[in-house]
């Protein structure tokens, strides 16, 4: 598994690193900018917790619900073509992200956790993995036990997971990518790049993974390509550690927990 997780992380680099240097976004971005070993930590360690957290989700969900799924049901979709079942698992996988992401973004106690990938403040390939593994687990979670208990086949599903992962390097990346008419469809780096911004007038915006017209479907879009964010982050307190950053948001188990996401504070003040 870590040999698989780190074979990943290489390519991604040599196929980033480069496009970032060539077309970037913002051209004072350094390579090795700050954070960019907690970020490493989390591509390495967090992914062997996110892969094995997922696992367990997944089960735990399809055993209460493939029960609930009509044979023949299951059925009907295993006999499609399967570019139209991966074009149904993306879909259907887009809306699952997108509702956890919105309740993660809604609910104070969740937003603790995903409150730590908003703490990234430089936009980047490597950026991607900082992601809770709470916040990871339930995400995928949401994402894939619909298209599993629907019985979408293996390919079908491999190819919605080969997709999301290159795509999520890609949105989060410092890259200058302009996807044109299709910006309306796919969720572009340009599109993604204003969830992340600390500026007012886009919290709480853009939560799909790889649609973007589900947002405009929602009436959650926010499309102001070619202007970038002046400043990406949180005003929500995150520590700096790996370690610090996953017990954190623990803390408040228990607690009569107050804290809610920068978004929903109307006086909230960006930095400088």
């Amino acid at each position: 598994m870590i040999t698989d997780i780190m074979v990943r992380v290489a390519i991604a680099m040599l196929i980033f690193v480069p496009l970032e240097h060539v077309l970037p976004r913002k051209r004072d971005k350094r390579i090795l900018r700050k954070f960019w070993t907690l970020d490493a930590v989390y591509a390495l360690a967090g992914g062997v917790l996110n892969i094995a957290g997922s696992t367990v989700v997944i089960i735990l969900g399809l055993v209460l619900l493939q029960p609930l799924i009509p044979a023949a049901l299951k059925e009907m979709v295993a006999q499609q073509p399967l570019i139209l079942q991966a074009i149904e698992v993306m879909i259907l996988a887009d809306l699952g992200y997108y509702a956890i992401h919105r309740l993660f973004h809604t609910v104070p106690f969740l937003w603790q956790f995903h409150a730590i990938h908003h703490s990234i403040e430089e936009m980047d390939w490597l950026a991607a993995h900082r992601v809770h593994p709470v916040d990871q687990i339930l995400t995928r979670g949401a994402s894939m036990i619909l298209p599993l208990a629907l019985g979408f086949s293996t390919a079908a599903i491999g190819i919605f997971v080969f997709i999301f992962g290159w795509h999520s390097y890609l949105k989060h990346s410092n890259v200058n990518v302009n996807f044109g008419p299709l910006r309306w469809i796919f969720v572009s780096p340009a599109f993604h790049h204003w969830h992340h911004a600390n500026e007012p007038h886009a919290f709480d915006k853009n939560f799909a993974g790889q649609f973007s017209f589900l947002d405009r479907l929602f009436g959650t879009a926010l499309m102001t390509d070619p202007v970038t964010p002046r400043v990406y982050g949180t005003d929500t307190p995150v520590p700096d550690g790996f370690v610090s950053q996953l017990v954190a948001p623990l803390k408040g188990l228990g607690s009569d927990q107050t804290t809610v996401p920068a978004s929903t504070v109307p006086d909230a003040q960006n930095p400088a």
